[in-house]
């Protein structure tokens, strides 16, 4: 698929979803410990690059000195500036625009965070190159993504395939390292945490080209974890676990 078709094919699901995605109370998990890793303070300008609906961005914009989000689908910057008045923040700027080619100058940014994109990306060597001209010397890039074993890559992108048509690929553990080197970051860290999504909950906000087939491939994988999420049920839900890997590194 070519970019301008795929840029396409995100504004439009990313349209669709923009209320529900917020809605997920488990997007908002765990974004102590990427303030914690980059030991964001008032002194960063931070940049948020794929920002959605800007839940990544209003939680640095708590403890940073300004907040700059850019995505390509006005429907999900619309959602981040009603976060954004919700929780009365003012250091924070939107914008439209493609990552692959940041318009901002290099060195301009202390703090450079993509959580959730990376699996949309066509090139990701691209825009990680692009997040790393763009961050100050000593200052830190942080992707944050699901990523699994080499070995449950194919059936998860095969579900997430049906589930949202414009997942590219999830990128394994190892295919991650080798980007971050590829960029030329000397030194990555690693960091992980679970995100817990009931499955019906996860359906409502998403828009599956086979609702039905994609349940079933889920709630099949209970107790076997083929698709790396580690379905299970309680008292008749069912629940996917997403492996989230933080990978950082300084300039």
């Amino acid at each position: 698929m070519g970019t301008k078709k795929h840029n396409k094919n995100i504004v439009e699901q990313f349209s669709k979803q923009a209320t529900g995605y917020t809605s997920i109370t488990s997007h908002g998990d765990s974004l102590e410990k990427l303030i914690s890793i980059t030991s964001a303070s008032k002194n960063d300008e931070t940049l948020d690059i794929a920002c959605g609906s800007g839940i990544v961005s209003c939680e640095f914009a708590k403890h940073t000195n300004h907040v700059t989000g850019i995505d390509m689908t006005q429907g999900m910057l619309d959602e981040a500036k009603k976060l954004q008045t919700k929780i009365n923040l003012k250091n924070l700027t939107w914008q439209i625009g493609d990552v692959e080619s940041l318009p901002y100058g290099d060195n301009s940014f202390s703090i450079v965070v993509s959580r959730f994109g990376f699996h949309h990306f066509l090139n990701p060597l691209k825009v990680l190159s692009e997040m790393k001209r763009v961050c100050k010397p000593n200052g830190i890039v942080m992707v944050v993504d699901v990523s699994l074993p080499d070995s449950k890559i194919k059936k998860y992108n095969k579900m997430e395939k049906n589930r949202d048509c414009s997942h590219v690929a999830a990128l394994s553990l190892t295919e991650f390292s080798s980007l971050f080197e590829k960029a030329g970051f000397k030194e990555i860290n690693s960091d992980f945490y679970s995100m817990k999504i009931e499955l019906y909950e996860q359906l409502k906000a998403s828009f599956p080209s086979d609702p039905i087939a994609l349940e079933k491939m889920i709630i099949a994988d209970i107790g076997i974890n083929d698709l790396g999420v580690s379905v299970t049920e309680v008292k008749g839900e069912f629940f996917l676990y997403y492996p989230i890997q933080i990978f950082s590194a300084r300039k």
